[in-house]
């Protein structure tokens, strides 16, 4: 992977996350039936920007499940339970990962334009939505893009919106 600094210090928590995610979906997802957030996004500057904010947001939420009077290991153990993060740069990518962890997805966040068979692709992360829709209506989609038409395409689809050049 290549990561942008940003200036933001949790960058560090999400270069090592990311690979460790990575390392240990495999044994996480079929032993303990740990949940998987796909992320598709090709460009660094974006994944680079909004991975540590997802991080910092999954493990904060994982803190306050816990129970306080639970002891370390148990502690520790739940930690490690969190939903991994996977990152897909491109359209086979991000087929290959889901078709393997469909079981486990919690939910989806997805550029629309990233490369499909070598070749920057307007039109892949739509096609993604619909292929992951077709296989399980259920799962949260939030479609991100620097297009704020895009936006119509989102609800047309049932899935969320989120304008890249935003600041919120």
């Amino acid at each position: 992977y290549v990561f942008q600094l940003t200036g933001d210090p949790r960058i560090l928590l999400a270069v090592i996350k990311t690979i460790e995610d990575r390392q240990k979906v495999e044994p996480d997802t079929l032993r303990g039936m740990v949940r998987v957030i796909l992320v598709v996004e090709d460009s660094p500057s974006f994944y680079s920007a909004y991975l540590p904010i997802i991080y910092t947001e999954v493990m904060e939420q994982t803190r306050r499940l816990m129970a306080e009077r639970i002891n370390e290991v148990d502690r520790m153990s739940r930690m490690r339970a969190r939903p991994k993060i996977l990152l897909a740069r491109s359209y086979q990518e991000a087929t290959a990962l889901f078709d393997r962890y469909k079981k486990y997805i919690l939910g989806v966040i997805t550029d629309m334009r990233f490369p499909r068979d070598a070749v920057l692709a307007d039109d892949a992360g739509l096609d993604f939505i619909r292929s992951v829709q077709s296989e399980k209506r259920d799962i949260p989609i939030l479609l991100q893009s620097a297009e704020p038409a895009q936006r119509a395409l989102a609800q047309k689809l049932g899935v969320e919106f989120a304008d890249k050049n935003s600041r919120e």
